[in-house]
């Protein structure tokens, strides 16, 4: 417990008055210490004697936060014992902003309150928030109490997801296929493989009603269907090929481009220059295996785009072979050229390809001055030069 601003102030006037009245002789000055000493006493008591005890939860909204999506925080406060609580003030710290600060009227004994926060997701990561703390006083406001309510929270703020609409990718060969257990189930089968949201056109008949009544919306039973094509994507994960803002461009453009392959059932296949391994991509919690690990990634100068590149042309053959980088280099131009002569396509999404110089075959500049779907429709209409 301690004494608020008012309270400290309070207490300098009781020994000012105290002091003169005893320098002065007047009666005056010991009535006003004498009252300002009462409040004090009176603030002391009724804070040591106010007991919350409280049960605390907190749900993010939506359940999978991403960059530039509106997000918030469920708070949800029961009180457990009979008594009724004090005004309560909240204060929950969130990382990168100065926190939510929310008044509380009080609590009726074994009463729910409820309230929300809006939260920042400007940035990709981790977003701590907490811990809750909760600051109680008394009626005159010259003391307070600070109960930690809750202890601090992780979420993951996942990349922003770009609709680059339906991926269909070139069909290639892959000398490990056969050592991967790929399912392929006609799509109009009834073997169950996930769900997802609801597009105008869809039968009737594949709307999973138990699992739409839980979420509020309409969803339905997606079947496995075979995969046409195959598309490999490489993420540069060298420091000296980006700036902070094109590797957030370069990861969701990733993701994006990942997305598009999953929703074209294309056999899709992941990898970083910095690991240099393989990450297929066959079911829906793989899929967001990536995007949680794409959420995280960072640059590391322990990175070769060239020697990742080099080693999936001798692994694969055919197919669509897409790089996610800065910009474009001797080597680096080179590694693509002798791609382009083993995959149906190669296409280059450059970060940071400075304004005015010359864009290689089947590539394109993400710099945030267009959108990305735009600049994909138009180099996915025109026709590969791979060789």
């Amino acid at each position: 417990m301690r004494l608020t601003r008012a309270g400290s102030g309070l207490l300098v006037v009781c020994a000012i008055s105290l002091a003169l009245g005893r320098i002065f002789g007047l009666v005056e000055l010991y009535l006003l210490a004498a009252m300002c000493g009462l409040a004090l006493i009176f603030a002391v008591l009724s804070t040591l004697s106010a007991r919350v005890q409280l049960r605390v939860s907190r749900v993010a909204t939506p359940a999978r936060l991403r960059v530039g999506t509106p997000a918030r925080v469920d708070l949800s406060l029961t009180n457990v014992s009979r008594r009724r609580t004090p005004v309560l003030h909240l204060r929950d710290q969130v990382q990168d902003s100065a926190g939510a600060s929310l008044i509380l009227a009080p609590i009726a004994g074994y009463g729910t309150a409820k309230i929300a926060y809006r939260l920042p997701t400007r940035r990709r990561g981790i977003l701590r928030i907490g811990p809750l703390d909760l600051k109680v006083g008394d009626p005159l406001g010259l003391t307070m109490s600070l109960i930690q309510a809750s202890d601090q929270i992780s979420l993951i703020v996942h990349a922003e997801l770009v609709d680059l609409g339906v991926l269909h990718a070139i069909a290639g060969n892959d000398p490990t296929a056969d050592q991967q257990p790929i399912r392929a189930l006609a799509s109009g089968g009834d073997e169950f493989f996930a769900l997802r949201p609801y597009v105008i056109g869809d039968e009737l008949r594949r709307v999973h009603w138990r699992a739409s009544a839980r979420t509020g919306d309409l969803v339905v039973r997606q079947e496995e269907r075979p995969q046409t094509g195959r598309v490999t994507v490489i993420l540069d994960q060298r420091t000296e090929a980006f700036t902070a803002d094109g590797c957030e461009r370069g990861v969701s453009a990733t993701l994006s481009i990942l997305s598009a392959g999953w929703r074209g059932d294309d056999a899709l296949r992941f990898l970083t220059s910095g690991s240099g391994t393989f990450a297929d991509i066959r079911s829906r919690a793989e899929f967001d295996a990536v995007d949680e690990q794409l959420a995280l990634i960072e640059l590391t100068e322990a990175a070769s785009l060239v020697r990742t590149i080099d080693e999936t042309v001798r692994v694969g053959r055919g197919g669509t072979l897409i790089v996610v980088t800065g910009q474009l280099g001797g080597e680096l131009e080179q590694a693509l050229e002798l791609a382009r002569r083993r995959y149906g396509r190669v296409i280059t999404v450059m970060c940071n390809q400075p304004e005015g110089t010359e864009m290689p075959a089947d590539s394109l500049c993400f710099d945030g001055l267009r959108p990305l779907s735009e600049q994909w429709a138009s180099t996915l209409r025109q026709p590969s030069r791979s060789a």
